[in-house]
């Protein structure tokens, strides 16, 4: 007799999985297998989840144990995703879990087999890892563009750090080429997915590439992580010349170069910049006398506010030119602190070392009414410290000399002007935001009286069916 297979594992340890599990399985399915997570103890301490879409197929392991009592390697079977959920929903991290078949669940053979490899593994550097993420963040979205739905390993180049990882939408592009992968035979597209963009996935280093033989157009291909494998097809077609929508460096005019501190600024600041719902999303790079700004305003008929952020390295003519936002955020992410402009209206460039990202510009609503308020500066200037002008004996031995030391000491520390400054702006940022939620709150009270009036002619046209259907009652009584 059979003992009831149990498989303990730590809830905390199941969570993360679960989450990543979860954007593979679709709502919907054909199959109701294709709704469930596929168990199966690989050593007598480790656990295999695995998910599939029949597009990619995600096997994480993690940490377990087989319950007292039980046969040493328990069968695999299935489990709905909705009953991990439910589990690790109502179980404190530190608390196991108890895993196992689902009375209704369907058989494990249902459950669609991944490709297996002969293939050896290519290592992957960290820069390759890095590049394909960044490059699934840039591919396309548009289904019907197939081809652009992925991230392009282009190994055309010959030499060192000569090959490319490219991924476009067609209006922003990045590339990667300080990287050389020669045992990928040919160029692949790896298809896009929001699995990538899954933190533990990610960030978890080292990868390793698989490649199976190509048949009908189409190669298999698995990429491993520290503790996860994801398999699937690349995407079959000649990927677009992309090289000629990178200006030769030549072309650029402008050149700006951002510290550290100015792109943590930058991340900071572009969620609270007002115009999120304008078309495409605009906001200015407003380069003035080696002081970088932003500019942003809350709809067309309003002038562009101009937000300081820091001063910069830049050699050039000063430039103005406005992009999308979220392209913006995603080259201040990727840490891409040099910005090459050739003018108003080409595509921005922002890059470093071997990255670099293509940005497609905005044509704006009157440029040059911009507004200057009193703003600090996101990142603000550092304060030297003062040095003491002798040493500590020196000012026992001449206690004169002290009085004369402490004047300048006093009447930094009693100027108003640096005070008074700071307040002006948290002031003028305070009216700024009030002046922002009074029109997010009239537009909340037009939309509720819409509502209000739209319930009125709801209920107005309920009384007339109620009516409508007295009468028909009657009528019907009457000829009964």
């Amino acid at each position: 007799m059979k003992t009831h297979q149990s498989i303990q594992i730590r809830a905390g340890d199941l969570k993360p999985v679960v989450a990543g599990l979860g954007k593979l399985i679709p709502r919907k399915a054909s199959l109701p297998a294709l709704q469930c997570v596929k168990v199966e103890m690989v050593k007598r301490d480790t656990l295999r989840l695995t998910a599939t879409d029949l597009n990619l197929t995600l096997a994480i392991e993690v940490p377990a144990t087989v319950g007292k009592g039980v046969e040493p390697s328990p069968a695999p079977f299935l489990i709905p995703l909705e009953r991990l959920r439910d589990l690790v929903r109502r179980t404190g991290a530190n608390e196991a879990l108890d895993l196992g078949p689902a009375v209704k669940a369907p058989a494990p053979d249902e459950f669609p087999e991944a490709t297996t490899f002969r293939a050896s593994p290519i290592p992957l550097p960290d820069s390759a890892a890095s590049g394909l993420v960044h490059a699934f963040a840039c591919a396309s979205r548009d289904t019907t563009r197939h081809i652009l739905q992925g991230a392009f390993l282009d190994t055309s180049g010959k030499g060192a750090k000569a090959h490319r990882i490219v991924g476009t939408d067609g209006r922003h592009l990045f590339s990667s080429n300080s990287l050389y992968l020669p045992k990928v035979k040919g160029p692949v597209i790896l298809p896009d997915h929001k699995l990538w963009q899954w933190k533990p996935l990610a960030e978890s280093r080292p990868w390793t590439l698989r490649l199976g033989a190509e048949k009908d157009g189409i190669v298999p291909f698995r990429i491993d992580g520290p503790h996860w494998s994801v398999t699937g097809k690349t995407v079959e077609g000649n990927y677009p010349n992309y090289r000629q929508v990178i200006p030769p460096s030549d072309q650029f005019k402008t050149r700006v170069t951002m510290s550290d501190p100015a792109l943590e600024a930058i991340n900071r600041l572009i969620p609270r910049l007002p115009g999120k719902k304008l078309a495409n999303s605009p906001v200015g790079l407003h380069l003035e006398k080696g002081r970088l700004g932003l500019l942003a305003r809350e709809s067309n008929d309003e002038p562009w506010i101009l937000h300081p952020i820091d001063t910069v390295a830049t050699t050039g003519p000063d430039l103005c030119s406005f992009v999308n936002r979220d392209y913006l955020q995603k080259a201040v992410d990727f840490g891409l602190g040099e910005i090459h402009l050739i003018d108003a209206m080409s595509p921005v460039q922002f890059s470093r070392e071997g990255d670099l990202m293509i940005v497609m510009p905005i044509r704006a609503i009157d440029p040059e009414r911009i507004e200057r308020p009193k703003l600090t500066p996101a990142v603000m200037p550092s304060i030297p410290k003062q040095k003491n002008a002798a040493p500590e004996k020196a000012e026992k031995s001449t206690p004169s000399r002290r009085k004369p030391k402490a004047k300048p000491e006093r009447s930094e520390r009693t100027d108003p002007a640096d005070p008074i400054d700071e307040v002006a702006s948290r002031i003028a940022e305070a009216n700024e935001a009030i002046a922002s939620a009074g029109k997010q709150l009239q537009e909340a009270t037009g939309s509720l009286k819409t509502a209000r009036r739209q319930r009125r002619e709801d209920r107005e046209e309920l009384r007339g069916f109620r009516s409508l259907f007295s009468s028909i009652k009657k009528i019907t009584t009457g000829s009964n």
